[in-house]
């Protein structure tokens, strides 16, 4: 469990020192000139320092002749005084931070964690939560930091009365209580999180492609992702255009290679390939609404010391995964294995007698909604364990594969064999929904349909959910 520290000022702050993935961060803050955001800023990288972490721009890796990367990078964006809202006033900096960083060489080695700060006028907690994501978007793309904290003072004695942190996924919490403390460990948490799609691994010609074709799985995942999007479980794709000018969306490509990203993502395994079928990065221009049959790839669904194989289909070069992809491997391995038989009509099914073994697990889909209720005698959720993950993690981190084979092992109806529940969901923290359909007798023949009954008001009805609205719990 958490350790609580007892604070002066009778708060109950978690120890997060005290988890097994906590670690020292380098951390620094750019804030030139005076006012409430600088002086926020000075005491947040006092509490860094207070929980043992190097403040201040690291000098150089021993023996490397180079400078060491930096966790965590604040950046004071001025927001100029006049008429109009914030998005009014902040206007697009080229190049994009992340490249003019890159190009000065004041952070050598690197930045992991890229924050803009910004100072608000009002406060954010009670703002919808479409808006708010749409404006941190837009604001990380005008000046290029993948991340941005929004500091709100009191107008008369320039204390800070909320920070909300905002995330790409679209997580934005506002805290209100011990600030400074709060962030610094939101901060920490998220630099602990180690992006994992550079651990890839292309197998060239694993797959064979009559193989491919007669595969049923890439044909679910196509009807699948029309049926989301039907039902709002999946946004349009968004180009970086969408988000500020021409020019400066080519500098994103020219230089990071970023064209745009989308949301939400599916999954099947195929006993016939004996692999994971999953949707290919939105990074690829992929409308997961729409997919093409080179929008879905294939994996190897055991990650091989953390990394991940993408089986290639005959010669082709195929587009990278899901980020998500790494996450529902580590999900695969942490569930119990059953054994399934083909049936004269070639349907998968489970069968104790059965000659092929695969995960219990028989697919799935991850969606950026929120979730009203659920109904509990048909899909089992699983509350975040908040006590070991206290704060979300972005997909596509080792910290996230971490909490999604934890909350796999929590799982009763995955677990139990008592238990007749065919689907499974939970909340990831922040920012939308992982759910599961598992191999029962119960589900329908074509995997994912049984899941989307659940989501789907003309169907079973079984998941109140909205895509305007995400719980953002403090």
């Amino acid at each position: 469990m958490l350790d609580l520290l007892h604070g002066a000022d009778g708060v109950d702050r978690f120890d997060l020192a005290a988890l097994p993935w906590w670690r020292i961060c380098r951390v620094d803050a750019v804030a030139p000139g005076q006012g409430p955001v600088q002086s926020f800023l000075d005491e947040l990288c006092k509490a860094f320092a207070d929980q043992g972490h190097e403040v201040g721009r690291p000098i150089s890796v021993a023996g490397a002749g180079k400078r060491a990367e930096l966790d965590v990078l604040l950046v004071h964006i001025p927001v100029p005084a006049g008429p109009g809202s914030l998005l009014d006033r902040v206007v697009e900096q080229y190049p994009p931070l992340m490249v003019s960083l890159r190009r000065t060489g004041d952070v050598r080695g690197g930045v992991r964690n890229l924050v803009g700060v910004f100072e608000v006028d009002e406060p954010l907690a009670a703002a919808k939560h479409l808006e708010v994501v749409q404006l941190a978007r837009v604001l990380m793309a005008r000046v290029g930091a993948p991340k941005t904290l929004f500091v709100y003072p009191d107008p008369e004695t320039g204390e800070i009365l909320e920070a909300t942190l905002c995330t790409m996924e679209g997580g934005h919490p506002s805290v209100t209580t011990d600030v400074v403390r709060d962030i610094r460990d939101r901060l920490v948490a998220a630099a602990c999180a180690t992006e994992v799609n550079d651990r890839l691994d292309r197998v060239p010609d694993s797959v064979p492609t009559a193989s491919f074709e007669a595969a049923a799985s890439p044909r679910v995942l196509v009807t699948a992702g029309r049926r989301m999007g039907r039902l709002g479980l999946l946004p349009p794709p968004h180009r970086v255009s969408d988000y500020v000018s021409v020019t400066m969306a080519a500098a994103y490509q020219r230089y990071l290679g970023i064209k745009g990203f989308s949301e939400g993502m599916m999954f099947v395994f195929d006993p016939d390939l004996q692999a994971l079928v999953v949707t290919a990065s939105g990074s690829f221009e992929v409308d997961k609404r729409d997919l093409r049959p080179e929008d879905v790839v294939v994996v190897d669904h055991q990650l091989d010391g953390g990394r991940l194989r993408l089986l290639e289909v005959g010669g082709a070069g195929q587009k990278g995964p899901s980020v998500e992809a790494w996450e529902v491997c580590s999900l695969m391995a942490a569930a119990p294995k059953i054994k399934v038989s083909k049936d004269a009509g070639g349907i998968w099914r489970p069968d104790p007698n059965g000659t092929v073994e695969v995960p219990s697990v028989r697919g799935g889909l991850h969606a950026h909604v929120g979730v009203d209720e659920a109904d509990e005698t048909l899909i089992e959720s699983i509350a975040p364990d908040r006590a070991l993950y206290p704060y979300g993690f972005g997909c596509g981190t080792d910290l996230m594969v971490d909490v999604a084979a934890a909350t796999v092992r929590r799982s009763q109806a995955i677990n139990d064999a008592a238990d007749s529940r065919s689907y499974v969901r939970w909340q990831m923290l922040y920012h939308g929904e992982m759910a599961l359909e598992l191999w029962t007798p119960d589900v329908p023949d074509e995997p994912l349909t049984g899941l989307l009954d659940l989501f789907d008001p003309a169907g079973r009805a079984a998941i109140a959910f909205r895509t305007d609205h995400v719980d953002q719990p403090v």
